[in-house]
């Protein structure tokens, strides 16, 4: 049980953070974007 318990929690946490990475990955491209639009 607490093994599966602990899978579980690991599994979560790795999810959470490809799912934080993903959604920074975005905003980075997002404002380079910007900042290379209002370079021009």
């Amino acid at each position: 049980m607490n093994i599966n318990f602990l899978v579980v929690a690991v599994s979560m946490l790795f999810v959470v953070l490809i799912s934080i990475q993903i959604t920074l990955n975005k905003i980075f491209v997002l404002l380079r974007e910007i900042k290379e639009s209002i370079d021009k």
